[in-house]
């Protein structure tokens, strides 16, 4: 995402049609992120919206020496981050995962046969279907490279909390990936899943 310098300029002279043109190329990238940490893509749409909010206002603490992709994205992440804090005191901080069973013997071939067969999408459905707390602490340690240590300061939580939260994504997207691979093959092969 290559965001131009004049149209952060008229943005920073809050020219709306600049502003609505920054939106709309941010749109795509920014609700990529929202989307990997909430529930559904109307909660995903809200806190985008907070999110570029926060993005308009700080502009001029923009440096341009840093690109634009990875300025915005921080700003995202701690508005998704503010919010969990904000609603934490109505949502249990422990979520009990009671389906959660152990997951061994995931073998190499196996991953590497899910990376071939599942697409992004398939994936964000996999991770949509993580309970809140766990699927926030993933994405912040998987995919946005946060330490269990940051992650247990922003949330409010222990750093074995969190190490607990990832572990536990982990083997449930492992038994998700190893139940739709036995589907896949059983369906290859002729034969009725169940």
């Amino acid at each position: 995402m290559k965001i131009d310098a004049f149209l952060i300029k008229a943005c920073l002279n809050e020219e709306r049609k600049a502003q609505y043109t920054l939106y709309t190329q941010c749109y795509g990238f920014l609700m990529s992120i929202c989307v990997r940490y909430m529930q559904d893509r109307d909660e995903a749409k809200d806190i985008l919206n907070q999110g570029f909010y926060k993005i308009l206002k700080n502009l001029d603490k923009y440096d341009t020496n840093i690109p634009f992709e990875a300025w915005s994205s921080k700003i995202m992440v701690n508005t998704i981050i503010d919010e969990y804090r904000k609603n934490k005191k109505r949502r249990e901080l422990v979520e009990h995962i009671d389906t959660l069973l152990h997951v061994d013997n995931f073998s190499y071939s196996e991953a590497n046969e899910a990376d071939e067969m599942f697409d992004a999408e398939a994936i964000e459905l996999m991770l949509q279907s993580l309970p809140k707390l766990s699927r926030i602490v993933f994405s912040m340690y998987a995919i946005e490279g946060y330490k269990h240590k940051e992650i247990a300061e922003n949330l409010g939580m222990s750093e074995n909390t969190s190490k607990w939260h990832v572990s536990a994504a982990r083997k449930r997207l492992q038994k998700m990936i190893k139940a739709s691979l036995n589907t896949s093959n059983s369906l290859n092969y002729g034969e009725t899943p169940g």
